[in-house]
């Protein structure tokens, strides 16, 4: 039995884990994704994309709509971060000098910002590229 089949209904990430749920429709939140498995030094990262039943069947205190509105993080014990708290969650896990980043969230007014640039990109993440433009706006010429 795999860790994800042991893990099925629990609402808990695999043992050892961080469950990153992402919306895998999302052009930007696939790239998202790409860039956190190459940071990330730690092992810990389970990226698993929201729109596969099984991944739903794992976390059924979550709802869709929740899942779709913004980025989730779940660690083994069934914790969940939302938004720009599960960013730093998934910097938490790093080793190393990459793990201290996650202490820029106790420095005022640092999580305030962070959770309000996460909700004003996450709310136009379709009309953005994976570089995180906004699609179909010129370049400013020089």
């Amino acid at each position: 039995m795999s860790a994800g089949e042991r893990a099925a209904g629990s609402g808990k990430a695999s043992p050892g884990k961080l469950a990153i749920l992402y919306d895998g429709s999302c052009e930007l939140c696939r790239a998202s994704v790409d860039g956190v498995m190459q940071f990330d030094n730690s092992g810990a990262i389970e990226p698993l994309d929201l729109h596969r039943e099984e991944v739903r069947a794992q976390f059924p205190g979550l709802t869709r709509e929740n899942l779709l509105e913004q980025l989730h993080a779940v660690d083994e014990r069934g914790r969940v971060y939302r938004g720009a708290r599960a960013i730093n969650e998934i910097l938490r896990c790093q080793r190393g000098l990459r793990g201290y980043l996650a202490y820029l969230w106790y420095i005022p007014p640092y999580a305030w910002l962070a959770d309000w640039q996460y909700k004003r990109i996450a709310a136009s993440r379709y009309a953005r590229d994976p570089r995180g433009k906004l699609k179909g706006k010129a370049a400013p010429e020089r």
